[in-house]
This record gives structure tokens, C-alpha cells and sequence, in this order.
């Protein structure tokens, strides 16, 4: 709830504040920049938390990432240090409060394995820890919302009451945000890169228009993956686009060492099938950084090129055996889950997926058959 309305805004394809889709207008040219909500965006204030506010019965085009807050950024890199922080003297109450994680170590184990950051000292988040982190983090873009965008006043009382009030109930886990929230609420992911996406836990693409931008779906799926965020998607797309035969000469695409880069390598190797008439695409690896550095931003260790090239040349397999024909159900599946495979979020949380076929659909029903399909047993 406390992530939902002011930073998940990014993620989604079109929807309503009920999160059902809903068609845009014909012609309508689609908003491409993620701009801050309107005042009367939100219904009303909550007295209690300050900030947090219903949402009106409006309806707002959402759209996909890497779209940025760029007023949470702006402020940031204007007031330097943390916006928020937690008193001193709470803090010291829960030093030495031990977590109710349950399940006789289960929870606890959990926590440690997806959810507890490497500190800039090189030790790990303990609970409190988080907590403080991801605390810190909401109020600090409620308060930057509040005074940058809405112009408002802010009671710095009231929000740490508020605050500390959040605090006890997440530590004692009364109510805890999404899994992502944990992972990247507070840290440079927010703060530095605005990417509110990677606080979402799913997000959804649709390949039903994949005519008018083929690469398009792959891509989010890619990017989103790549922020933690668990990706639905169907096959509406299948019999709509023809593949076609890369030309020669091939044409040299040098992959950056960032998410980006990777993802719009990923573009590139598509749109090389996808638009008819496109050079044969090589890919120069040599800016990638070597597998086991640490990734500063997202957390995590890096995985070097290897799980790209391994992508790149699977994409390419399968697209040639589709070459001359529109695409199948099938390869729209097989390039999304060689796109999750390939995918190991900071090597903290892999790819999570699902695909939405059509149940009368035999080669659907097909896809999990590996006697039918033995190509799909190692990642299908």
C-alpha cells in the first residue's frame, strides 16, 4: 500500500486505478514521459500518515520502464544527503530486538538469502536494517513529493511519528511491503536512478500489437526482469509478424555494461528479424565487466557476458527455424523464457515469468510437453 499509488506508476502497460486494463483512444499518441501526478490525482489526505492519500476515480495512462522520477532525483542530488532519517534515540530501542521470523529459522534464512543488502562497511543488513533502510526511503519521497511537486508544507513531527509508527509494525511484521520494496526501497536504485519499477513484484506486456513496435514486449520483459520485477505475458501476437532473413554485411552493435545496454542489445538482434531489409547483427562484448564484480547500484554480483551470448545465440536459433513465416506461439515463448534465462537479478532473485495462451490452443497446451517440444526442456 505504501509503495502503491506513488511510486508503481511506471510499471504496468495501460491501466486504471482499479488495475484493470482499459483501451486508449484511437490515434491517441501514448505519453512517453513519466511525469509526477497532479494534485488532484489523490482524493484526500490521511491525517494519520501525512502523505498517503486515496486516489481519486481517474483514470491514467501508466507507462513501462525505464521511466524516472526525475523530481525524486532532482531534489536528491540538490540536498545531497538522506532527506528522512529515523531519531537517533527510537533507533536505539530495537539494537538488540530479536526479529519474530518464525518457522523455526525458515524466515530468517529467507530474509538473509534475497532481502539483506551488503553495506557500504562490506556486512550484511541485519533486520533492523532494512527496515530503517526501506522507512527511510518512503518518507523520503513522500517529503520530496510534498515539498518539491505539491508545493505543500511538511510537519516534520508528524512524519517521524509516522515513521517510527511504520517502523515497529514492519520490524514486528504486523504488515510488510512487496518483496521488491524491501530489496530497493532507500538504496541508489530509487534515490540515484528514480526507477520506482523496481519496486513492483509483477508487472504485464502484451504481444497483441506487437506489429506496431515488434521488439517492444521482449524488451519490457527484459528491463523489467532485469529491475527484480516478475513479467506475465501472452501470445495474442502469434500469426501477426513475419520473420525475416537478416542481410550481409553484418553490421557490429557494442553492448554496454549497464541494464540498458543489455536490453537494447536485445532490441537490436530483434528488430534485425522483426524489420525487413536489416543487416545481420555482431555483438562486441568487450565493455562487459568480468563475472563476480559487485553491482553497486542493484546489489548482487555481475554474471559477465557469457548468460548474453548464450541468450543471443538462442534468440537467433530460434528466429532463423521461423524465418519466411509469421511468428508461432512458440517462439514468442521461447524467446521470453531465453530472455529469463538469461536474466539472474544481481544474482539475488532469478526471472519470474508466466505466459497467458489461449486454452483451445493445442501448440500452447504443447509448450510443457517435452516430448513434443524436447528443444524447451532445458528452459521452458
Amino acid at each position: 500500500f505504501f509503495f502503491g499509488p506513488l511510486l508503481t506508476m511506471p510499471l504496468t502497460e495501460v491501466t486504471n486505478n482499479s488495475g484493470v486494463s482499459s483501451p486508449q483512444k484511437s490515434g491517441a499518441k501514448r505519453e512517453r514521459e513519466m511525469a509526477p501526478p497532479s494534485p488532484n490525482f489523490w482524493k484526500k489526505r490521511r491525517t494519520d500518515s501525512m502523505v498517503l492519500e486515496e486516489m481519486a476515480d481517474e483514470k491514467h495512462d501508466l507507462v513501462t520502464p525505464p521511466e524516472t522520477m526525475d523530481w525524486l532525483i532532482d531534489a536528491i542530488k540538490a540536498k545531497g544527503d538522506k532527506l528522512f532519517k529515523l531519531d537517533d534515540e527510537f533507533m536505539t530501542n530495537f539494537k538488540d530486538a530479536e526479529p519474530p521470523f518464525g518457522f523455526n529459522g525458515l524466515g530468517q534464512l529467507v530474509y538473509a538469502r534475497t532481502y539483506s543488502r551488503i553495506k557500504p562497511d562490506g556486512t550484511n543488513e541485519k533486520w533492523v536494517d532494512t527496515i530503517q533502510r526501506v522507512v527511510e526511503g518512503v518518507f523520503e519521497v513522500q517529503k520530496v513529493y510534498c515539498t518539491e511537486v505539491l508545493k505543500t508544507s511538511w510537519d516534520e513531527t508528524k512524519a517521524q511519528t509516522a515513521a517510527q509508527d511504520m517502523f515497529d509494525r514492519m520490524f514486528h511484521m504486523k504488515f510488510l511491503p512487496p518483496g521488491r520494496g524491501l530489496w530497493a526501497m532507500g538504496t541508489s536504485i530509487v534515490r540515484d536512478k528514480g526507477l520506482g519499477a523496481a519496486l513492483n513484484n509483477c508487472a504485464f506486456v502484451s504481444t497483441e500489437d506487437v506489429t506496431k513496435d515488434p521488439a517492444r514486449p521482449f524488451v519490457f520483459l527484459m528491463d523489467a526482469s532485469m529491475l527484480g520485477v516478475g513479467v506475465g505475458f501472452d501470445t495474442e501476437g502469434a500469426g501477426k509478424l513475419m520473420v525475416h532473413q537478416p542481410k550481409e554485411p553484418k553490421a557490429t552493435h557494442v553492448v554496454g555494461d549497464t541494464r540498458e545496454g543489455w536490453v537494447e542489445s536485445l532490441r537490436v538482434l530483434l528488430n534485425s528479424y522483426f524489420v525487413e531489409g536489416s543487416s545481420k547483427t555482431e555483438f562486441d562484448y568487450s565493455q562487459i565487466r568480468p563475472a563476480g564484480l559487485p553491482l553497486k547500484t542493484f546489489g548482487g554480483f555481475s554474471s559477465g557476458a557469457d548468460p548474453l551470448k548464450d541468450m543471443h545465440e538462442r534468440i537467433c536459433g530460434v528466429l532463423e527455424k521461423n524465418v519466411g513465416s509469421t511468428m508461432t506461439v512458440t517462439t514468442i515463448v521461447d524467446i521470453m523464457n531465453l530472455i529469463g534465462k538469461c536474466v539472474v537479478a544481481g544474482n539475488v532473485r532469478r526471472t519470474a515469468e508466466i505466459a497467458f495462451g489461449n486454452a483451445n490452443c493445442e501448440e500452447f497446451l504443447n509448450l510443457k510437453n517435452y516430448e513434443a517440444n524436447p528443444h524447451r526442456a532445458e528452459y521452458g
